[in-house]
């Protein structure tokens, strides 16, 4: 497993709803805290930013998975994001990774994705501040 396996199963945990970025970013950083023995020694490493962890990889990842069919990336009607979502190919291939993922890992992904998605953009950056608060020092998020 590497990390773009990783992000690949994060994305396609969410369906055809797909993640915002944030979502992505807290789903992969929350794995990478709860289950670090699991995720590799090449799992993204994150830094304190606007709304708190941060990785860059992320994103030039999702590019690359995006270059290879598996992950579209549109932009929201009237919105200032885009949404990354699993093509059927994606799909495919993240049922395939699934039974060679450690399954202590995996259940929590599972889990954690669907809990992401159901925060909101306040709740979800409120409650990773109060876990992480390290992760808090330059965000421009304010209560």
């Amino acid at each position: 497993m590497n990390r773009k396996d990783w992000l690949l199963l994060a994305i396609a945990s969410a369906g055809t709803s797909g993640l915002s970025p944030v979502q992505l970013q807290k789903s992969l950083f929350l794995l990478g805290r709860k289950r670090k023995k699991y995720v590799g020694a090449d799992f993204y490493e994150f830094e304190p930013h606007n709304y708190g962890p941060f990785s860059k990889d992320i994103y030039t990842d999702a590019d690359l998975l995006g270059a290879a069919g598996y992950v579209t990336k549109e932009r929201q009607p009237g919105k200032s994001w885009s949404v990354f979502r699993p093509t059927d190919a994606g799909g495919a291939v993240a049922r395939k990774l699934r039974p060679s993922v450690p399954k202590e890992a995996l259940s929590y992904l599972v889990e954690a994705v669907p809990w992401v998605k159901g925060q909101s953009f306040y709740d979800l950056v409120q409650t990773i501040y109060k876990h992480y608060p390290e992760y808090r020092a330059n965000s421009v998020f304010r209560d």
